[in-house]
């Protein structure tokens, strides 16, 4: 791990905790219960993830490992007690440092990827029980020095859920995106199952680098704190800069995250997630312009680290 990638994995959640604190002390009143719930939620969420993971060796030789950082912004509201809009953008940066990849042609098939996605989400509530929710999203996924407008990508998101009981909810729907020359058509699941009053079986939707695609099972026997172990499924696809072995080609890098979470919720309107986990079934696939497959690679499990600042405003 070079000085540079110490810098981004270290220095940047010290400069966010200080951010972090500083926030709280302004936003929080003094003597304010720091885990009291407010009257309505607040619309405005903003996130910060730094993750780091470790060197790996690619199974025909060279290892990989990889530095990410993520920032999130979403914005929602209910227009009325059935029916809610949201906005979301993000924007992730993530650097894969390759030493001697022998399948990869020797040299590294791609350096730092950059990723911008803008959304939005209606949810309409058709009965008290039944709600559909459809979130369409477009994202430019790049190497360094690939154009922008050869990254872009576009899909949508449309689920039914139905609240079973207080305490169960459950919902399908599907998942459709077409990205540089691949299209994917894929069944989501929807889980929140509130097992007791600490314990609760759901979607990782708190910020992290583990994704919604997977279930994890939380524990919470404080409001202030809680502990959770999961999985998840990520997938992502880029376009490819000139510099590489296939000039304006694409790559893509799919893994299995299995993790813990820890979480410490100082202050209502604010949460510090620390994760710890392995990647596992990495693979690095080296295609085309066109979408045909160059070469791949496959990495072993990968241990992780990360932590995530949000807060809501």
């Amino acid at each position: 791990m070079t000085t540079s990638r110490i810098k981004l994995f270290f220095v940047t959640p010290l400069l966010a905790c200080t951010f972090f604190v500083g926030t709280l002390t302004v936003v929080s009143p003094a003597g304010a219960d720091p885990t009291g719930s407010s009257a309505q939620p607040l619309p405005v969420s903003l996130a910060f993830t730094p993750t780091y993971q470790l060197p790996a060796n690619l199974n025909h030789g060279g290892k990989v490992d990889v530095t990410a950082i993520s920032l999130d912004f979403n914005y929602n509201r209910a227009l009325r007690q059935d029916l809610g809009v949201g906005l979301h953008a993000g924007y992730d940066f993530t650097d894969y440092n390759f030493t001697g990849p022998v399948s990869l042609a020797g040299s590294k098939p791609w350096g730092g990827i950059h990723r911008l996605e803008l959304g939005t989400n209606v949810s309409y509530d058709i009965t008290q029980k039944l709600s559909l929710y459809v979130a369409p999203s477009m994202q430019f996924s790049r190497e360094d020095d690939a154009d922008w407008g050869d990254s872009f990508g576009y899909g949508v998101v449309t689920s039914l859920s139905y609240d079973f009981t207080p305490k169960l909810t459950l919902g399908s729907g599907i998942a459709a995106f077409s990205n540089l020359k691949d299209t994917n058509v894929f069944p989501v699941l929807m889980v929140k199952w509130q097992l007791t009053d600490t314990l609760q079986l759901a979607n990782p939707l708190r910020p992290g680098p583990t994704g919604p695609a997977g279930l994890e099972l939380s524990y919470s026997p404080v409001e202030r704190w809680s502990v959770a172990g999961g999985a998840t499924y990520r997938s992502s696809r880029f376009r490819l800069g000139n510099g590489g072995m296939v000039k304006g080609g694409i790559g893509e890098a799919n893994s299995l995250p299995v993790f813990s979470r820890f979480t410490w919720k100082p202050a209502k309107a604010f949460n510090m997630d620390l994760y710890a986990g392995a990647m596992f079934g990495g693979a690095l696939y080296v295609n085309d312009s066109n979408g045909n497959r160059v070469t791949s690679d496959h990495y072993d499990p990968a241990p992780f680290a990360s932590v995530a600042f949000s807060g809501h405003f």
